[in-house]
């Protein structure tokens, strides 16, 4: 017999596209979860409208098959995702979901204040996000007020992957160039991207350099920060320059937890992102005097990614706002996408019957 509830009443899929990575969730409007998905990266802004169309779909549809539902059943659907929403009109994003319910039940909403409600159930508290990009806001009755940052590559991110990620190609051209001290960063970003040193070319360059800038210039200006990670490893490895970039960022990380506690430093912190939790907050990392201190009383409430938020904010489609979605069903949903996430996950890494064990 199935353990799934049975089928009465609409569903409500929440998708958290971020940069890295979709999550979607399927759920009941009493915050059951029932399905869920993870996909390719899903913002318009790093991966290219078309890309994130697809995997919006895909994730979306995964995590239908997960529930064991179609798009047909689906009361409201919910995309939270940072930057420009327009870059994925809501006619291409129902189309990609295949839903046809109530178009006003069919929005886009900022990641933040998804990733504030996957770490609190609290109507009113802060959330800063370092993932690819950074932002900071405050949420007062299930809704943002106020927001720092999140003002995209060419404007700001900083202490985001992205800013981390630029710094260090910047110091490996400066030490190419001979413009810059030497660094473990520059054989680490070379031997990532297969690329050599080299000798001098008819340009009067490096061709490594030559090659570098090509490679850099050949892709979106975000994906420079898929080159984070060197600079954290580095750094753990005593490098001087890379150092220095860690704990610039923290400063800049600092800035956007201050603005966000501003008013209210006992209300929860959510905080969220790859590169806070893997990076600049990673375990045994020491901090700068200015995030120590921007940190300090915080009640922090760390989030793995969007995905409970979206599926509260797309419940919150039917009432209005976050906060008209009772405590008892943020709670639930909190409980159940955590256990659901986690028998997704064992059923990915369980072995294949039959499958040759190397």
């Amino acid at each position: 017999m199935s353990d799934r509830p049975a089928r009465t009443g609409r569903l409500h899929l929440g998708l958290d596209a971020g940069g890295t990575s979709t999550r979607a969730v399927v759920c009941t409007a009493d915050g059951e979860c029932l399905g869920y998905a993870a996909g390719a990266a899903g913002n318009p802004t790093s991966a290219g409208p078309e890309a994130a169309l697809a995997a919006v779909a895909g994730t979306s549809a995964a995590a239908l098959a997960d529930a064991g539902r179609g798009a047909d059943e689906l009361g409201s659907v919910l995309l939270a995702m940072a930057g420009v929403s327009r870059m994925l009109p809501l006619p291409e994003v129902a189309r990609a979901v295949g839903y046809t319910g109530d178009p006003a039940r069919l929005r886009t909403g900022p990641d933040i204040l998804a990733m504030y409600f996957s770490g609190s159930a609290e109507p009113t508290g802060a959330a800063v996000v370092a993932g690819t990009g950074s932002i900071a806001a405050q949420v007062r009755g299930g809704r943002m007020t106020l927001a720092v940052g999140g003002c995209g590559w060419l404007l700001g991110d900083g202490g985001s992957g992205f800013a981390v990620g630029h710094a260090v190609v910047r110091a490996v051209v400066a030490e190419l160039e001979g413009t810059g001290p030497a660094t473990s960063l520059t054989p680490a970003l070379l031997a990532a991207l297969g690329l050599e040193r080299g000798s001098v070319g008819e340009a009067g360059r490096l061709r490594g350099l030559e090659q570098l800038v090509d490679v850099c210039y050949s892709e979106r200006p975000v994906a420079l920060a898929r080159h984070a990670p060197l600079a954290f490893a580095a750094a753990d490895g005593g490098d001087a320059v890379a150092g220095r970039l860690v704990r610039s960022a923290q400063d800049d990380l600092a800035r956007l937890v201050a603005a966000a506690r501003e008013g209210a430093p006992d209300a929860p912190l959510v905080l969220g992102g790859s590169t806070m939790h893997r990076g600049l907050l990673a375990p045994g990392r020491p901090r700068t005097p200015a995030l120590a201190d921007a940190l300090a009383g915080a009640d922090v409430r760390p989030a793995r990614d969007g995905a409970v938020g979206a599926a509260v904010a797309a419940l919150a489609a039917l009432g209005g706002a976050a906060d008209a979605v009772p405590a008892d069903v943020v709670e639930r949903l909190h409980r159940t996408v955590g256990a659901r996430r986690a028998a997704v996950e064992r059923a990915a890494a369980a072995p294949v019957p039959g499958a040759a064990v190397p």
